[in-house]
């Protein structure tokens, strides 16, 4: 699952993305996400993917076991979500605490699908280092996977998880308003 990311940096990108980002600490479903097509072209398009038959179908994320099964997603196109690292939730005694994952050396991109009418994250099963926090966890794609990806050749593996950094965050991140540095800085429990 991915509910909520990060995209504020470009500096660690080995793509030229051509275009001005304004730093987002909250990246939120139903706003504007930076993606890559198919076509190595960068767009604006809506974090919300939706089908033109299901008016109030919409999802954020599309699991990867499912991706080539469910009609929703047989027009659909693959697409790559830019981002500098996500947040995941993980309940404590009654709460939900946010976790920020985020490697320190590189950007993440996640493999995602879209269509005319937005997008949404492929996520697939958690690896080890990261299931302390929540069972799923995106697709996270290598720069030199990103052929495989468009070409239906990747097989949702996502070693560099391994190298990611995962810590507790404030939980002023919840609030979809709260878009600000601070949502990615370390508290230490």
């Amino acid at each position: 699952m991915c509910g909520r990311y990060t995209l504020h940096d470009t500096s660690k990108s080995k793509l030229n993305l051509n275009r001005e980002i304004v730093p987002d600490y909250n990246v939120c479903p139903g706003t504007k996400a930076l993606v890559i097509n198919d076509a190595g072209r960068t767009l604006l398009v809506n974090w919300m993917f939706r089908v033109p038959w299901a008016k109030n179908f919409k999802l954020i994320n599309a699991r990867s076991e499912t991706l080539g099964q469910k009609k929703m997603f047989q027009d659909s196109k693959r697409c790559i979500f830019v981002a500098n690292g996500y947040f995941e939730w993980k309940k404590q005694s009654q709460k939900k605490m946010p976790y920020y994952h985020v490697f320190n050396s590189k950007m993440m991109y996640f493999g995602g699908i879209m269509n005319n009418l937005g997008a949404c994250i492929v996520t697939r099963k958690s690896y080890a280092n990261v299931d302390f926090v929540h069972d799923r966890q995106p697709v996270i794609l290598d720069y030199d996977d990103f052929e495989d990806w468009f070409r239906l050749k990747h097989n949702f593996d996502c070693e560099d998880t391994k190298n990611m950094d995962v810590f507790r965050v404030s939980i002023k991140v919840n609030n979809p308003r709260n878009n600000n540095i601070e949502n990615i800085l370390r508290i230490i429990v």
